[in-house]
């Protein structure tokens, strides 16, 4: 495994991470066996977040005993100064830890969120506050887009950034990128498979030639685990054909990738566009997967029970659609949004009825 530079934090980081979030869909023994085979397989940089379902709790479980061999980072959603100072203490309760290695501000959007977030009794000063009581070494800042990095960055002097790039997704490169080696800001990279879109063989392999300290991949299976180091474990570089085959991956994906901008919001009828077209990750599961697959994985109790009510009503929301078109009216992508999420409709289906099912049960 290849290590590299965290920007100017002093750490150094496997250019392979894993992105934790997915960790919420299993029960707790796959979970864990997926932390603890990452380690063994040289990597030393997870990111999980304080709102992934139960995640914090099963990565506390699963560290037991090996944290010190872990560069953890977990993320603070809430915008006040008290709300993310409490924030902050319960996912260190639950990942069983007296300190995290970074603490990022999540998902920050422009305007009001940053105003809030970075201002006078704004979160940031919890995550100083935990910084000068040594509840954390690093403070970082995560965004769905390169403009709301670029401009918290005005603001503040995050050690971290976590940003979507991948094979499709390559605007960081233009401006955040090089703004954040200038400064010496430590550079992770989330969604790099695109949630599983993207042939890991390729796109972890592109990323690799990237000037980014880690890419943190998700994974649900050991399996999906143990490709994703094999692909970074490869000869570095990339061959003529690779290029080629990477070129043709971007030009089949970019038509339709969502790159969860959201200005194809406020829906009329309340339908989380980017958040459902862009990174739906139990959806992703059954078309990643299978159906066969999909129904014989060990799901976790918590991620059914969250996410049995709010498909529910997402499917609601989505099929009360009257095709106003606002949505592909503001999209810069031109995606064919009503399209697309329409088709999402059969798999949401089998997922709830799957849900409902296991939960009768008791399991």
């Amino acid at each position: 495994m290849e290590y590299r530079p965290l920007g100017e934090t002093g750490l150094r980081v496997s250019v392979l991470g894993l992105g934790c979030a997915q960790l919420g869909a299993s029960k707790i023994d796959l979970a864990a066996d997926i932390a603890r085979r990452a380690v063994e397989l040289g990597i030393n940089y997870f990111d999980v977040a304080s709102n992934y379902d139960d995640v914090e709790t099963k990565l506390g479980i699963a560290l037991e005993g090996i944290r010190e061999r872990v560069i953890l980072s977990t993320k603070i959603h809430a915008l006040t100064r008290d709300d993310a100072w409490r924030e902050l203490n319960l996912s260190l309760e639950r990942l069983r830890t007296d300190h995290v290695d970074n603490l990022h501000l999540h998902a920050l959007e422009r305007g009001a969120d940053l105003d809030v977030r970075l201002g006078p009794g704004g979160a940031i000063e919890a995550l100083q506050r935990a910084r000068d009581e040594g509840l954390t070494r690093h403070i970082g800042g995560s965004a769905h887009q390169s403009a709301t990095l670029l401009a918290a960055l005005e603001r503040f002097p995050f050690e971290i950034i976590l940003i979507p790039m991948n094979i499709v997704e390559r605007e960081p490169l233009d401006a955040l990128i090089p703004l954040c080696q200038a400064r010496g800001v430590g550079i992770t990279v989330m969604k790099p498979l695109a949630t599983g879109i993207l042939p890991p063989q390729l796109a972890l392999r592109w990323l690799a030639t990237q000037p980014i300290a880690t890419a943190v991949a998700g994974t649900t299976t050991l399996a999906e685990l143990e490709a994703n180091v094999a692909a970074m474990e490869q000869e570095p570089g990339l061959s003529a054909e690779e290029l080629a085959d990477i070129e043709a991956v971007r030009r089949r994906f970019d038509p339709e990738r969502c790159r969860i901008c959201q200005q194809c919001e406020p829906c009329p009828q309340g339908i989380p566009i980017a958040m459902t077209l862009g990174t739906d990750c139990v959806w992703d599961h059954l078309r990643n997967m299978g159906a066969e697959a999909f129904h014989a994985f060990p799901w976790g109790r918590a991620a059914m029970e969250i996410d049995l009510p709010r498909r529910t009503e997402l499917i609601a929301r989505i099929e009360a659609c009257d095709d106003c078109g606002y949505c592909e009216q503001h999209c810069p992508y031109h995606l064919p949004i009503r399209e697309r999420l329409r088709a999402m409709l059969p798999g949401d289906y089998q997922i709830t009825a799957l849900w409902a099912k296991l939960l009768s049960e008791g399991r």
